[in-house]
């Protein structure tokens, strides 16, 4: 029962985490069009933090993987 329960933390992790993703993109976003000038920096800083975001569950997922859910 502990590994079904684990695997749902899991899934809530990777949910926080597109959330934030997509909130950080929303506030670049506006930040872009108020600040023409800054487009390159936050799309720079956007592709950082999203793909550190994206190394980050690829490995948790990789992690994960590995266990079998017996009901």
């Amino acid at each position: 029962m502990s590994k079904v329960e684990f695997v749902f933390k899991f899934m809530r992790n990777i949910f926080w985490m597109f959330l934030l993703e997509g909130m950080l993109a929303i506030l670049t976003g506006i930040l872009i069009i108020v600040y023409p000038d800054l487009l390159g920096i936050f799309v720079g800083m956007l592709l950082i933090v999203g793909g550190i975001g994206a190394l980050a569950a690829a490995c948790k997922i990789k992690k994960f993987t590995k266990f079998k859910i017996e009901l």
